[in-house]
């Protein structure tokens, strides 16, 4: 049997996703991680949320095994399709969704598929509701991709435009020191402009998605960090505002501490 450190794979039309399974309650609880992650990240839930839900914390593509015959494009429609045969696969009808950081962007497209079928949405500072100008520069139009390229491969270009933007104020500081760690290494290069250019068809539709989250009994909760600069709190607005109900949660951290506290706050009766 495959433990769930190293997980199970899912096989679909030469795709692949790693999963793990973590918990055994009785509501199943989907995962999607952030940037440079793997849903090895969840481990930690199984202790405060294992017997409340059974987590499958799924590896996104491009990371740990999962991986995309990029050939062809992932629109929401094609995740649409996987992610029923692999819930099917697992005997999912209903479940919850989580998603943190980048992997709020995929919880939200998973969320707006299959409304009819989710409970819960959490989301963690999540990616994909405020549009960054950078990200919509570097993958919009083909141009546009070919200069991402560029300034990846000649990282003291990166470096100097950071920086000049950084002391002009248009650039947070804690931002560019994310940026400089996420790109230390040719890896880590590639996965961001995979997951940049690969991912960038993976963005709710945020009319349809408050409507339809509006029009079905889906408990939305928020969860951000009053000192992240990496997604502020200010992001969740222009979803937030077309919502009838939901609950925002604000805890006292950075980014990166915003899964551990998340747990122990859901833990919480």
């Amino acid at each position: 049997m495959t433990s769930a450190v190293s997980g199970k794979l899912f096989e679909f039309e030469n795709n692949q996703l790693r999963f793990r399974r973590l918990g055994y309650g009785k509501s199943t609880l989907l995962a999607f991680h952030g940037f440079g992650q793997t849903g090895q990240v969840f481990t930690d839930l199984e202790k405060t949320l294992g017997e409340r839900y059974t987590i499958l914390a799924v590896d996104l593509f491009f990371h740990g095994e999962s991986r995309y015959n990029a050939s062809q494009l992932l629109t929401k429609s094609y995740w649409q399709k996987m992610l029923n045969a692999f819930l099917t696969s697992e005997h999912v009808d209903r479940f919850s969704l989580l998603g943190f950081s980048m992997g709020g962007r995929f919880a939200l497209a998973t969320a707006e598929c299959f409304s009819n079928r989710v409970d819960e949405l959490f989301l963690i500072a999540p990616d994909g509701i405020t549009r960054s100008i950078w990200y919509e520069l570097a993958t919009t139009t083909s141009a546009g991709r070919g200069l991402f390229r560029y300034v990846l491969a000649h990282l003291s270009v990166l470096n100097v435009i950071g920086h000049l933007l950084t002391r002009l104020g248009l650039l947070n500081r804690t931002v560019m020191r994310f940026a400089e760690l996420s790109l230390s290494t040719s890896e880590q290069r590639d996965l961001v402009y995979n997951s940049w250019v690969e991912f960038r068809f993976i963005r709710p539709d945020l009319k349809r998605i408050s409507q339809l989250l509006n029009q079905h009994p889906v408990a939305v909760h928020f969860f951000i960090g009053a000192f992240d600069r990496i997604i502020p709190g200010r992001y969740i607005l222009p979803l937030t505002r077309g919502l009838s109900q939901y609950q925002l949660t604000v805890l006292r951290t950075g980014h990166n501490r915003l899964i551990e506290l998340t747990g122990a706050k859901l833990s919480t009766p």
